[in-house]
This record gives C-alpha cells, structure tokens and sequence, in this order.
C-alpha cells in the first residue's frame, strides 16, 4: 500500500470517528451541561420569554451573579422612588434580549411588594397570555431599616415633628420592620388576590397615631394600640379581562412614595405624604382599560382610618396612564365628609396629580396637590386651603451589580391655614440622598435633608421646646441620616418566568 493511500485512509476513518460522537463530547463539554440558560439566571424578563444558547464551557457563576439574578431585594429599592420582583406586567415585553441600558425598572416605589399594589404607579397588568404560564403568583418578604438621625435642634423628646416614616432622631432607632405575604393576579386568569403585612418599631406606631382613641367616642375596640402592628391586610380577586375588586386594608395611590423607606428613591418623604393617606381602609374597584388605562373608585371610611371618625364613608377615583415602561401618569380626586358635619357643603376636596418617567440610570418624577376642607364647625364656616408640589431625581453614579444612586428633591407644602400641619406657614424642604447597595439585599444610606418654615413662631421642636405650641421653637431644621437595611423577597409557586 503507497504511503500517499494509506495517509489518505487515516484521515477518512479519523474524520468519520469525529462524526459518531455526540456534540457535547466533540466540544470537550460534559455532557450534563444544559442546552438553555436557568430562569433563575436570567437578567430581565425579556431574556426569560426567550430560550438562550449557553456555549460548549460556561464557568459557575459566582455568588452576587446568582443573587442579582434571584432576589428582588434592595437592587430594586434603589432603582425606584418613592410610590419590584417584577411587575405581571412584565410578561407583556418584547421577544428578544435586551442589554442593560434598554432594561428599564418599571415604576415607584420600590419592589413590587410595594407597588404590585399601587394603581398610581402603572395602569395595571397587562393581559399578554405568554405571562400566564410563567408568573409566580406568591410572594413572601419583608425588610429591617436601622438608622441613626442627627438634627441641629436637638429636641429634648427626640421626635422629628410631621413625619410618621423616620419619627426618631438623636439616636440609633430600629425604624421599622416589616415581613408580608401576597399572592398577586396571574395576568390574563381569574384569580384571587391576598395580602397580609405585620410591622413593628417608631414608625409603626407613629403611623396609627391619628386612629380614634380608644375607649373615646369613635374608638371603643379601636385605636393605636389594635391596628399598629397591621401594615396591609386585604383580600380580592382580579378577572381576565382585568376588573379588580379589593376590600380591606390597602396601600393608598396618593402622593410618591409609600411609608415603606427602603423602597423609595429618597430616604425621607415628602411633608406631601406625610398630608395624605398612607393607607385606606374600605373597597376598591378598578378596571384597566387595554393595558395602559386604568380607571378606580375606592369606597373608605376615612382620610388614612381604619376605625372610621364619623358615620359616612369617603369617595377617591382615581386614573392612570401607563404610556410605556418609562413613563406613567396618574391623577386623583378625593370628595367626602372628613369631620362630625356630614352635609355634602362640608365635604373635603382634594386633586392629586403625578408623573414618573424612569430609567435604570436616570429618572425624574413630579407631583401637584390641592386640597380644601370647608370648615362647618368653626364660626364663620371658612375654608382651609393647602397645596404642594415636589420634583424628585434619580441618576445612577457607578455600578451594575454593586451600585451608587444619588437622589435629590426639592419640594414646598403651602399650609395656609394650619389645616394639614397644625399652623399656618408654607414649608421648603431640599433633600439629597445617597444610595450605597452593597448587596443585592443590602442597602446603606447617607441623606442630609434641609427644612424651613415660614411660621413666625416656628414650627420644628427645639430643645426644651416640645409642645406645639411652646414658645422657642425652630423655623429652621437641619438633618443627617445614615440607614443600613435589610430587604428580602422570594417568589414561589406556579412555574419561573
């Protein structure tokens, strides 16, 4: 046989040996490694609608990689103002992979189990088939903030006047803690909707501190001490063609941001939600209109009471525009009787309108609220009027899996008539923040936050001066917090998206 031949007829059998063998093995991969990438690996819910080819090695990821890919936790916090896991909402996203700078967070405030819940935030879930195979429905959580507030006035009592989120200051406060549960809708399926939601700490109680007293007139089994380990608990259903109805204790539209710090863009809030309902209590119907409208009408027994202080129920309807991703639209109208006179001329009447345009590097949102109450149980009848407006900013400093967020907002609370704070005044407030996440469920915080009144008199406590009504109180207020939170989801049940 010639040499030329016989090298001729190693390189055939060579060549068809090759062929035989699986693909796996030609490439030296083992033969275990998955054809498609884990759900739970994923970077964003449009990666997860479409299967993606792994090459023939991949080295193990490493622990914040799986974290990042896993856990809503703080990454979500900080990528969010104010008013999630994802949104149902995000199973109606394009086919294909985006990169990081097309993935865009949804909305305020927080993760979803702060704004799941919030029709100010988008108009609802959009009603894409695709999602209902996937969507896990469950959700259990909860978060820990610790802080640590100096003021400039140094206030003998230790209380940071108008605010129920941060209420501490001189001293290092476990703020709140929170743990809940909640099964969300399955977009495009009937389901049934839950919530329950315990908390703890100042701001716990400070929250309920308006509820009727117990053992008063409107507070017999009532009161603080009953609701202020109660966060949310509410119960409902959602149909197909996306008709919610709620009843119970819920988290209310109004204003940006929510009472639930870790979830907001700044680590203070507004003294505009600090005037307006944090919860409400009562029923909510609401129906979205081809995915980015949704229409509401809520049926409550008070402005932010779950014990009700008159026998008459308050009315809020409320609208949303959801234009995309980035952008959304919401506006609110409340009318009802807030005080003994339940004759409509005493009704209290209150517009709430704010946007939200958002990014993961960037975003800006803003809001306008008018109120007037008019008041039949003083002499004369006057009306009381207030109104106030914020800008909030967000842009993304350094990092992806380890970030740095500053966030800055101005903001003005015009009080005419002391109806919402206690005194006649207008109040200007600059707030910045940093936003250190050092784990994807790890957030430090730094804000300084600068407050004024326009009171003669002053208004924030100062020293000895405790009561609101002692003389030597402060019209300026200076304040450094620094916060360390710990914020966990984990969602279950149904198949991964």
């Amino acid at each position: 046989m010639s040499p030329t031949f016989s090298l001729f007829l190693t390189l055939a059998v060579a060549q068809a040996l090759a062929s035989s063998r699986p693909a796996s093995q030609a490439s030296g991969a083992p033969s275990s490694t998955p054809a498609v990438q884990p759900a739970s690996a994923r970077s964003s819910p449009a990666e997860a609608s479409t299967p993606v080819a792994l090459p023939p090695w991949t080295p193990p990821q490493d622990d914040e990689e799986r974290v990042q890919g896993e856990l809503p936790g703080a990454d979500a916090a900080v990528d969010k103002p104010a008013s999630s896991a994802e949104r149902p909402a995000t199973a109606a996203v394009p086919v294909g992979p985006r990169d990081d700078e097309e993935r865009v967070q949804k909305a305020l405030p927080g993760t979803d189990a702060a704004a799941v819940n919030n029709p100010a935030i988008a108009a609802g879930d959009a009603m894409d088939p695709r999602g209902a195979a996937g969507w896990r429905p469950w959700e259990v959580g909860g978060f820990i903030d610790i802080n640590y507030a100096y003021n400039s006035n140094n206030p003998d009592n230790h209380v940071y006047r108008g605010t129920s989120v941060q209420p501490r200051t001189g001293e290092f406060s476990l703020n709140h803690a929170v743990a809940y549960v909640r099964r969300d809708a399955i977009p495009g399926r009937f389901s049934p909707l839950f919530e329950f939601a315990a908390q703890a700490g100042p701001a716990a109680d400070a929250l309920v501190a308006y509820e009727p007293v117990a053992g008063g007139a409107n507070g017999k089994f009532a009161g603080p001490e009953v609701w202020k380990h109660l966060s949310r608990a509410n119960v409902g259903f959602r149909t197909r063609r996306g008709t919610e109805v709620v009843a119970g204790l819920q988290l209310s539209p109004v204003g940006i941001g929510i009472h639930w710090s870790p979830y907001n863009w700044n680590y203070t809030v507004t003294w505009q939600l600090n005037s307006v309902p944090y919860y409400l209590s009562g029923l909510k119907l609401a129906q979205t209109i081809r995915e980015k409208h949704q229409v509401q009408l809520w049926v409550v027994n008070g402005w932010q009471l779950l014990a009700d202080n008159n026998k008459a129920p308050s009315v809020m309807l409320g609208y949303t525009f959801t234009a995309s991703e980035r952008f959304n639209l919401g506006e609110y109208v409340w009318i009802g009787p807030e005080q003994a006179d339940l004759r409509a001329r005493a009704w209290r009447l209150f517009s709430d309108t704010q946007f939200t345009y958002n990014t993961d590097k960037f975003g800006v949102s803003g809001l306008f609220d008018v109120g007037a109450d008019p008041r039949t149980d003083l002499p004369l009848s006057p009306w009381q009027m207030w109104m106030n407006g914020a800008v909030f900013t967000r842009w993304r400093v350094l990092g992806k899996a380890r970030t740095w967020d500053m966030a800055l907002r101005p903001e003005f609370f015009w009080d005419r008539d002391g109806r919402m704070f206690g005194v006649p005044q207008t109040l200007v407030s600059g707030t910045f923040t940093n936003n250190f996440r050092v784990f994807n469920n790890l957030l430090l915080r730094v804000e300084y936050r600068y407050d004024h009144s326009t009171n003669p008199h002053g208004f924030f406590y100062r020293n000895s001066a405790i009561a609101d009504d002692a003389t030597g109180l402060a019209r300026d207020q200076h304040t450094l917090f620094f916060s360390v939170a710990g914020v966990f989801a984990h969602r279950f049940g149904g198949r991964p998206v």
